[in-house]
């Protein structure tokens, strides 16, 4: 005798992807605000440890580029025969004062050999670092309507008794986001984009292009290409900071609810 039980028609494969898009939609608020809170505690992470820039100088080819160029500044006397430890400290200097509004750009100086205490930077150099210190603190407004946003949807999951949208979807969503800004910087070339941001966020009457040669700043952070390093690094400590912030925040939110 045949049973008389019906049986659920299968899904097809345009209900599935359309389910996954509501899904990762679903899931995009969550994963966008956790991402840029996750890029703001990874920063501050970076910023305590220097950006790794002992790490750059030995082996991203900085102390190459101060050895090859200082000595033809226009400007400074002797930057080439500093130490690593001097380089390493002036670096430090810099990124404490853009995260201290500048204060303090103008006092970096430093002590060769045979020459007097000069200073590091030039006046349009200081310019372009308070415009520098002027964006972090512009930045961190974001960072808190993102983390204000990333809190209230973790207190509706909370009191709504919803489960947090999973790991892996987040995960999805991000990694979408991240592939396609990538490909569109590739395509347009990272060192033509990093000419544009700077076009687009800085005063126009501010220099911000410095050749290695008039410039001790440009030269002792192989500009640009310290900061391709420093992005890499960036975006591996946000992905793991991403994760640990959202796996924290769903198991807190599953404890709430259980309670």
């Amino acid at each position: 005798m045949k049973s008389s039980k019906i049986h659920p028609k299968p899904k097809s494969n345009a209900v599935r992807w359309s389910n996954l898009w509501r899904d990762l939609l679903r899931a995009t608020p969550l994963a966008l605000s956790g991402l840029l809170v996750a890029l703001a505690v990874s920063w501050i992470l970076l910023a305590l440890a220097n950006f790794s820039y002992g790490f750059w100088h030995d082996h991203g080819g900085v102390g190459e580029a101060i050895d090859r160029f200082a000595s033809s500044n226009q400007y400074r006397y002797g930057f080439d025969q500093t130490t690593r430890e001097q380089r390493i400290e002036l670096f430090a200097g810099i990124v404490k004062a853009i995260h201290q509004g500048g204060k303090g750009l103008e006092d970096l100086s430093y002590t060769v050999p045979g020459h007097a205490p000069q200073t590091l930077l030039r006046e349009p150099e200081i310019v372009h670092l308070q415009d520098v210190a002027n964006l972090i603190d512009s930045a961190i407004y974001l960072v808190v309507v993102a983390a204000v946003i990333w809190i209230g949807l973790l207190v509706y999951f909370a009191k709504a008794r919803k489960p947090v949208p999973s790991l892996k979807l987040q995960l999805i969503g991000t990694f979408i986001l991240i592939a396609l800004i990538t490909v569109v910087v590739m395509l347009i070339g990272p060192v033509k984009v990093f000419y544009a941001l700077h076009i687009w966020l800085f005063p126009p009457d501010h220099q911000w292009f410095f050749y290695y040669q008039e410039s001790l700043m440009a030269n002792m952070m192989r500009a640009p290409i310290l900061f391709g390093w420093i992005a890499l690094e960036w975006l591996l400590a946000a992905s793991i900071c991403f994760v640990l912030l959202q796996t924290a925040a769903a198991k807190l939110v599953a404890r709430i609810q259980s309670s």
